[in-house]
């Protein structure tokens, strides 16, 4: 009995420890699956000359997934690094393969590092990282370097990884040797550099003065930061290649090159960076290079200056960037790569350790950092400076080669300052429409001729209050003059948005002012025609009793077409020049905006139409025979007006000619519109009035032989028409003959209203 008990007990234990594996089984699978699942792998891209092991973004890279392991983050970082083997040759080849991926919105990376240069050029692809990252972990970072290098559009896009920046490396044996010290401007260095190579060459030691790293990969920098070097002090920004200490910048490195020899550009020796890594040839007396790890024969300084206390060195950060392409778990996944980077442990163990400059610059006050590094340095180049990051003056890396190139021609191959600075110039200036005569002394006259034109319109609006030219202003009353006058204004003003930068905004505007402008000139002139419209009828007298009205609703009618053409933006497309010149101008390339555009022209040229149709019919009235007259040549005018502005937009010009084609047709367009429909009125104010009359009686006489000119043919044409019997009996044509008919009497009803002297009652 007992026997079967333990027996009982001993297979419910089994059963028992049985249960318990199987659960503590599924509990380890189930924890498994739990971990893995939360695990996430995000990847970066890097370009960089090497690919070392070592190299500070593949340790910081594994530095980060260790961390990740220890704090159980479930993150990992798979890093892609492009070298000149992997990506073609170049830098270039890189910012193609970044630009790639970008514009085609792929999710392949969720962390891109690049140069702070690209920030504008790629910053609307990333994320805005005010929104996922808490502000302590960006503010340990310099403000300039945020606000400059990793900030576009008031947004934080970026956190510098590194500072990259040009130095002066000085030889510390040949400069005790002849008791020199470390110069601080180029005078300095030309002095202590021609002083020891004299003393070098005695003892047949023949050395390199200095070497600027000019003629390499860097050498568009090395330009940047010597002109940048001739600045009053360090809070200036960036001196405009046309301005004075530019040109004696330049002037400064042809003297220098003159008094150091070829050296001072090109490198007989091959690359810098063995001479500074192992003392390869270490007869240099002076190198300009990007701080690195060097021998300790050289002294790493701030660069020299036109006078002591100015730099001319550019910062370029090292940025890292979150895809705003990804899914939202990568890129919380990716912030906490980026607070990573952010703690002073990680800044001074990976980057200072590297012989590398961090963002983090409380860090220049600890000792054990200013061991490693040259401190001294950077706190000499502050406040630092950052070259403009402008897209669309910097974003093409040819830009740096064309630079580089125009500046050795200038040197080498003797091309005058003033050609090299047109050259440099003109790589990155948009011409512009300016009363500025830096260029051009165009724009500046036209804006006075404008100034005249406008204020003599001004004033001919007290021509109307002159008691005497009264009879001359019956066509329209004061009201509706004034609403003329105003039209031409508004038209006229259309010019000044030629003027400075071509926007989107100005493009509408002056689509908008010409045609507002035209309408409000035309529309009392057309409504008067209505009013006097040979035969009285419903529609002459409810124009006439409802002249305000009817003024409103073709204002409100055109003020509406331009609302919806504004809705679509123009394209603001580049043209260069066969001398490379380049100016902006506005495209319409929206389908929808160009049929607006185009409605808003069959428009304006509807008015004009019936205009001059009405005109037609008028033409002999007595009462307005000469108002009409003036009206219909003004209205020609405004046909070639309209035809002028869009020939003009379609052909490509200098920015000078088509800008002064623009504003001479505007004002054509406004002028000779006041003038004939208004001006012209009293042109005989110095002549007797019998002598006006006289005028009138003239141009009657032209009309009435005109009128029975007219007369004579539709009654010959009226004449040689069949008989009504004969119509009637020629079934086959009679439905075309019934036409004809109709055209007929149409035409003879249209030469009877222009035979008319005076309305009918």
């Amino acid at each position: 009995m007992l026997k079967e008990q333990i027996i009982s007990l001993t297979n419910l234990r089994i059963k028992f420890d049985y249960y318990i594996c199987i659960h503590l089984y599924i509990l380890f699978i189930i924890k498994i699956g739990i971990i893995y699942s939360q695990n996430v792998t995000i990847k970066a891209i890097v370009y960089s000359y090497y690919d070392l092991e070592n190299s500070y973004y593949r340790v910081i890279t594994n530095a980060f997934n260790e961390y990740s392991r220890e704090e159980g983050l479930g993150i990992e970082v798979e890093l892609k690094v492009l070298t000149p083997d992997t990506a073609e040759s170049d830098r270039e080849s890189y910012s193609n393969t970044i630009d790639t991926l970008l514009l085609k919105k792929s999710s392949k990376y969720d962390l891109y590092f690049y140069f702070s240069t690209y920030i504008e050029a790629y910053g609307n692809h990333f994320i805005d990282l005010g929104d996922y990252l808490p502000k302590e972990y960006s503010d340990v970072f310099d403000e300039i370097v945020l606000n400059k290098g990793c900030s576009s559009n008031g947004k934080l896009l970026a956190l510098p990884i590194y500072l990259d920046f040009g130095t002066l490396f000085s030889n510390q044996e040949l400069l005790l040797k002849y008791n020199k010290e470390i110069p601080k401007t180029w005078d300095e260095l030309l002095s202590t550099s021609k002083y020891i190579y004299d003393e070098e060459k005695k003892i047949n030691n023949t050395i390199i003065r200095y070497h600027s790293s000019m003629n390499d990969d860097s050498g568009s920098a090395s330009f940047y930061e010597f002109i940048n070097s001739f600045r009053e002090n360090n809070t200036l920004p960036y001196p405009e290649i046309k301005s004075k200490e530019a040109i004696e910048a330049l002037k400064k490195l042809k003297e220098m090159k003159g008094e150091l020899g070829e050296n001072i550009l090109k490198d007989p020796e091959g690359p810098i960076i063995p001479k500074l890594l192992y003392g390869v040839g270490n007869n240099y007396l002076f190198i300009r290079y990007f701080y690195m790890k060097h021998i300790p024969l050289y002294k790493v300084t701030a660069l020299p200056g036109k006078k002591k206390g100015v730099c001319g060195a550019f910062l370029k950060s090292t940025n890292i960037s979150i895809s705003k392409y990804v899914e939202e778990e990568r890129k919380k996944a990716a912030i906490e790569y980026l607070k990573f980077i952010t703690l002073k442990e990680t800044q001074k163990k990976y980057i200072i350790n590297n012989n590398l400059y961090s963002a983090m610059t409380e860090l220049y006050e600890d000792e054990e950092v200013c061991n490693v590094i040259e401190c001294d340095v950077i706190k000499d180049i502050y406040p630092f400076s950052f070259r403009n990051n402008d897209v669309n003056l910097f974003g093409d890396d040819l830009y740096n080669t064309k630079y580089t190139n125009a500046i050795l021609d200038y040197l080498y191959k003797n091309h005058s300052l003033s050609e090299t600075i047109k050259i440099i110039d003109d790589m990155t200036k948009i011409y512009k429409f300016s009363l500025k005569m830096d260029d051009s002394k165009v724009g500046f006259i036209i804006f006075i001729v404008f100034l005249v034109f406008f204020a003599y319109m001004i004033l001919s609006v007290m021509l109307l209050f002159n008691r005497k030219l009264k009879k001359r202003f019956t066509f329209l009353s004061l009201d509706l003059w004034f609403v003329t006058i105003l039209g031409s204004l508004i038209l006229m003003s259309s010019l000044m948005t030629l003027y400075e930068d071509v926007t989107n905004a100005k493009c509408h505007l002056r689509i908008a002012l010409i045609n507002v402008g035209f309408m409000l000139s035309v529309a009392p002139s057309l409504l008067k025609l209505i009013t006097n419209f040979p035969v009285n009828n419903k529609v002459s007298l409810w124009f006439d009793k409802k002249k305000y009205i009817s003024l409103l609703i073709i204002m409100i009618f055109t003020v509406s077409l331009n609302g919806i053409f504004a809705i679509s933006s123009y394209h603001i497309q580049n043209v260069t020049m066969s001398d490379k010149s380049k100016y902006n101008k506005c495209i319409m390339k929206n389908v929808f905006g160009n049929i607006i555009y185009y409605i808003i022209q069959i428009y304006d040229i509807f008015v004009i139409l019936i205009s001059l149709i009405l005109i037609f019919m008028e033409w002999n009235l007595e009462e307005t025979t000469l108002d009409i007259k003036y009206l219909a040549t003004a209205l020609s005018m405004d046909i070639l007006s309209f035809l002028l502005l869009n020939i003009i937009d379609k052909i490509k010009l200098d920015y000078i000619v088509y800008n002064l084609l623009l504003a001479i047709n505007i004002l054509f367009f406004s002028v000779f519109s006041h003038l004939f429909t208004y001006l012209v009125r009293v042109l005989s104010i110095f002549r007797p009035d019998a002598e006006f009359e006289d005028s009138m009686k003239i141009l009657k006489r032209i009309s009435d032989t005109s009128s029975k000119r007219f007369s004579m043919e539709a009654s010959s044409f009226n004449n040689s028409t069949p008989n009504k019997q004969h119509i009637e009996n020629t079934s086959v044509i009679s439905t075309p003959s019934s036409n004809k008919s109709k055209i007929n009497g149409l035409t003879q009803k249209i030469i009877n209203y222009h035979n008319q002297t005076s309305i009918s009652n």
